[in-house]
């Protein structure tokens, strides 16, 4: 549905219900806060990534209608006749509900909070569908870009076997840059059509291919945090580093990525097979480079140490894997038998800290979860490829109590969709399952998520776990305006509406039955970069 050209101008025992705000839904439920770190903690962000503070005067677009978001992990805010203002940087300026007052450029806006904006007579003036809304970008902090080449395939076994028939021949290939290519602007398109503004991917240990992988994700559109994968043990010879080799390559990785940063992008070698324009502007903002050992069986000591150095001089984030598979965790014990668990063997080397993601977590024991609390690390939870590769289920609920950190992610291809929604639905029904199956150390069921709380885990709570100045995954103002207008009433939708059915119910029965032809168009700091009608990725 979706030509590959680009254009330019050069070419988140029982508990209270959630809290829903807005003018028309004026249900509020008084608790505390939830257990865990404050929504404000967020970890700090290297200097090259805070954004600049400029007056309230420019003012370059404006959109009106039904915006939803989730502040917080148990509140839905619906704001129905909103405004929301976006600056030229990129940032929210404002957004407010209950304006029905004409717009056009040139006119002023009286703003309740405070202040008048004039429109400049080049802002864009943007109406809403009908019946749709505008929702913060959906956040994944947990995928494979090489793995969509194969995804679908290989769901008769469980992840060790799985990575040895399926995974790493498949990633081997990514040697062959044009292919490597082909297949990450496939998965970048396809993310960023699903809704997914902001994106942490696993690339492999080509650094060549990792590079290029940023470059295509920025040059899309798409907020991307790029992993160069590094293994230098229990690997097959032709898909394996020496240790020297692995560090090096990721020092030339880290330097590529920032070079890439400070030279805004344009002129960056990019594989002609990618479909992204290398003399032109890059329509996101660039990529973000992450320290990424696969997970502890494939990575030596010397190896994750090494990789903690550069984690810290360069002040990066760091994913891996952890307690995933039962299997794995035998092979974690009978490779490290003095450790204390698979989370010290990330903790000992200094990787655990307040900017470490660790994917899935299922089988996590008490003291462990301590230590990611007390270090500050987060869980990205991949419901789909749990339950796909038969790794087990993860009690999110638990995690959340006991103030763990957790986010969602598709983990593609060990989850067969590219789509957060469907992680969304995933998430929500292993909770279930978690509630009937096991029960709260002191009697009672586990409560399980409800749709609220999932939608805060795959927006929010994913974007503040990535620690980038103004990154909030909602729309407060001053934050980074990444964005996917849904279009519940779009061609070929597959779900309707009916009399009656308001604001909430399109949003519910989007998280539950819309894919992406329900994606209308998509921002990310600002610029939209994909627009279903067009179809085409769009300019700046």
């Amino acid at each position: 549905r979706t030509r590959s050209t680009r254009r330019c101008s050069a070419s988140r025992a029982a508990r209270p219900a959630p809290t829903l705000r807005c003018a028309s839904f004026a249900t509020s439920h008084a608790r505390p806060a939830p257990p865990g770190r404050p929504a404000g903690d967020r970890v700090p962000p290297p200097r090259h990534l805070i954004m600049p503070k400029r007056p309230l005067d420019d003012v370059v677009l404006v959109i009106r209608g039904t915006v939803i978001d989730s502040p917080e992990l148990t509140t839905l805010r619906v704001r129905t006749h909103a405004v929301l203002g976006v600056r030229a940087i990129g940032t929210v300026a404002f957004c407010e509900e209950g304006h029905t007052e004409p717009l056009s450029p040139g006119s002023s806006l009286v703003l309740r909070e405070g202040g008048e904006v004039v429109l400049s007579r080049g802002c864009v003036i943007r109406d809403l569908p009908a019946r749709g809304f505008l929702c913060p970008g959906l956040v994944d902090t947990h995928t494979h870009a090489p793995q969509f080449s194969f995804t679908g395939i290989g769901y008769d076994l469980q992840l060790l076997d799985w990575l040895n028939k399926y995974t790493f021949p498949s990633e081997a290939k990514f040697k062959d840059s044009a292919f490597a290519a082909r297949v990450c602007r496939n998965a970048v398109a396809r993310t960023l059509r699903n809704g997914t503004t902001s994106c942490m991917y696993f690339a492999t240990i080509h650094t060549d291919a990792a590079l290029q992988l940023g470059r295509i994700a920025s040059g899309m559109g798409q907020r991307a945090f790029v992993g160069k994968v590094n293994m230098d043990r229990n690997a097959p010879e032709s898909y394996c580093e020496t240790t020297a080799d692995s560090l090096a390559e990721t020092e030339r990785f880290v330097e590529g990525m920032l070079s890439d940063a400070e030279s805004g992008g344009r002129g960056a070698e990019v594989e002609p097979s990618s479909g992204v324009c290398s003399e032109c502007a890059p329509l996101g903002p660039a990529a973000q480079p992450v320290i990424t050992p696969r997970f502890v069986p494939t990575c030596s000591a010397e190896l994750m140490e090494g990789l903690a150095r550069i984690a810290a001089r360069h002040q990066l984030l760091v994913t891996s894997h952890i307690s995933e598979n039962a299997g794995e965790i035998e092979w974690v014990k009978s490779l490290h038998p003095t450790k204390e668990s698979y989370a010290s063997c990330y903790d000992y080397p200094g990787l655990l800290g307040r900017r470490t993601v660790l994917a899935h977590g299922v089988y996590l024991g008490e003291s462990e979860r301590a230590l990611l609390k007390s270090r500050g690390a987060s869980v990205s939870h991949c419901p789909l490829s749990n339950m796909m590769l038969r790794s087990g289920m993860l009690n999110v609920r638990r995690l959340l109590d006991e103030g763990v950190t957790v986010s969602l992610g598709t983990d593609v291809s060990g989850g067969a969709s590219p789509s957060m929604l469907q992680s969304i639905r995933e998430a929500l029904k292993v909770s279930n399952l978690v509630s009937l199956a096991e029960g709260r150390p002191g009697g009672g069921m586990w409560e399980p998520l409800s749709f609220t709380e999932a939608f805060h885990l795959a927006t929010a709570a994913g974007a503040r776990s990535l620690g980038v100045d103004g990154l909030t995954g909602d729309f407060s103002t001053g934050s980074l305006f990444d964005a996917v207008v849904v279009d519940p009433e779009a061609p070929a939708s597959p779900f309707e509406l009916y009399e009656g059915d308001g604001a909430l119910a399109s949003f519910e029965k989007w998280m539950q039955l819309g894919d992406d032809r329900n994606t209308a168009e998509v921002y990310v700091q600002g610029s939209r970069v994909f627009a279903l009608k067009e179809g085409l990725w769009t300019s700046r």
